[in-house]
């Protein structure tokens, strides 16, 4: 698999929204998507000035965007929910958009620590929407990316 993002040690990195175009093959069908990366709320150290406006770009964003057909969060599986989580969560619901929520580095923690996470949002999501992964070892990759492309067959 070919490498299309750059990423940075530094979390919080992503200041502005980033596009992707992706090619890929389900059985004999090729499709094109569109993958949009957003600036991360997580780690991120930046003043609520910033934040208020990565707030808007990317209500913006998503609000005027017609094509956009589904979300799909990446969370650190080490971040504790916080009030900017919880507003998010809240955000989602009311965007109306179906959306994924993908559980990242979790092989940097406990199995017991996966399986709290998940739970947690498996209670806020269903179990239909939280997936775990890992980018070190490819745990999840092929139940993620069977999910994405289930739901491609929907769009």
């Amino acid at each position: 698999m070919q490498k299309i993002a750059r990423t940075s040690s530094t979390p919080g990195a992503t200041r502005l929204i980033n596009i992707y175009k992706i090619h890929c093959e389900f059985g004999k069908e090729r499709k094109s998507l569109i993958f949009s990366d957003f600036p991360g709320f997580g780690y991120s150290k930046v003043s609520k000035k910033i934040y208020q406006g990565w707030q808007g770009m990317i209500d913006g964003y998503i609000r005027k965007n017609r094509f956009i057909k589904r979300l799909i969060w990446a969370y650190d599986v080490r971040r504790d929910l916080d009030e900017i989580d919880n507003n998010v969560i809240e955000w989602i619901g009311l965007t109306g958009l179906d959306f994924t929520l993908v559980i990242t580095k979790i092989d940097k923690v406990s199995k017991n620590d996966v399986l709290m996470k998940k739970r947690l949002f498996e209670h806020n999501f269903g179990n239909e929407r939280v997936f775990v992964f890992s980018s070190k070892d490819g745990y999840g990759r092929d139940e993620l990316l069977n999910h994405i492309s289930n739901t491609l067959e929907t769009i």
